[in-house]
């Protein structure tokens, strides 16, 4: 059937109609004298809350009376930005935890992300070495819930773990902090896939002792090599910066004795793979690795010199 244009210009005229009427109704809905502002207020102390009037007063038909005065003060700010809104006393039945009792309402201490926002993605630790760790990945990705890790094995308090002086490898392997998951059952275990929490070094490491000017590239290493940080690390080479500061070349006029040592030293570390079979062997293309003082200087535009040997880089 062939509509006309005037039947066309009545529909396109109804529709406008219906819309500006739909919004006008849909603006004038919402009444803030009844349920309270509309916009959702948003606390970044100590944890980035955010908390709706709306959900609460027009969804869920609660007064605004069953909150203010006596769990809430009615002026904005009066308890959020004090130190008595803590999740241990909503645990108590203070404040939100009057009704978030598990009963009324979800408890205080599930449905975490009901009122709280994930932090920024992602975190980076400096110490002991760069590591990064990203809640999304786990929370939305995994379906893990907050309380899994808070607060039962993280703090929530930013920099808690930091300031521990057993958030270590060591402490991971014993199932301390991240390793009550990642135990190689649950989750991948921590001393497998380094590359999924931690940075190698993108710059070129330089040795300066016990042999001077040796050029090592981790890069080299985990990308064209595909090898993993645990092919070295730990049974080979220390995960430490500076563990060669305290070693020395051999002192001795005897060669024999000199290329023992350094037959010894290649063996127990880069000989390790460099032996003519995994790798080229150490006692071939030298080069490669040992590019003397001329070459670090070239290599390091000699303003560099005197840093590239004053200080071992690992």
């Amino acid at each position: 059937m062939i509509k006309s244009p005037l039947f066309t210009i009545g529909s396109i005229t109804l529709s406008a109609y219906l819309f500006l009427v739909g919004s006008s109704l849909a603006s004038e809905a919402y009444d803030a004298d009844t349920y309270g502002p509309e916009n959702p207020l948003v606390w970044e102390k100590t944890n980035k809350v955010v908390f709706s009037h709306k959900v609460h007063t027009m969804d869920a038909e609660i007064e605004c009376s069953s909150c203010h005065d006596d769990l809430f003060g009615m002026e904005s700010g009066t308890d959020m930005n004090s130190d008595k809104v803590t999740m241990k006393a909503m645990e108590e039945g203070q404040f939100c935890g009057a009704c978030h009792d598990g009963d009324t309402a979800f408890g205080v201490n599930t449905n975490c992300q009901a009122c709280h926002v994930l932090p920024d993605d992602p975190l980076i630790w400096d110490s002991p070495g760069k590591a990064v760790f990203s809640h999304t990945a786990h929370v939305e990705e995994f379906g893990f819930e907050c309380a899994t890790c808070h607060s039962e094995i993280f703090s929530m308090k930013k920099g808690t773990a930091l300031a521990n002086k057993d958030f270590t490898m060591a402490s991971l392997k014993e199932g301390k902090y991240c390793g009550i998951c990642h135990d190689g059952d649950s989750a991948f275990n921590v001393v497998s896939q380094c590359e999924s929490c931690h940075f190698p070094p993108t710059e070129k490491i330089i040795f300066t002792q016990p042999v001077k000017a040796v050029i090592f590239d981790h890069d080299i290493h985990l990308k064209k090599g595909k090898l993993s940080c645990v092919s070295c690390h730990k049974d080979v080479f220390v995960m430490k910066k500076g563990s060669f500061e305290g070693q020395q070349l051999i002192q001795s006029e005897n060669p024999a004795e000199k290329r023992k040592y350094l037959e010894d030293l290649h063996n127990k570390y880069c000989g390790t793979c460099h032996n003519s079979s995994q790798a080229f062997g150490y006692l071939t293309r030298c080069t490669v690795c040992h590019v003397g003082v001329k070459g670090l200087e070239q290599k390091t535009g000699g303003d560099k010199k005197e840093d590239a040997h004053g200080k071992a880089q690992h």
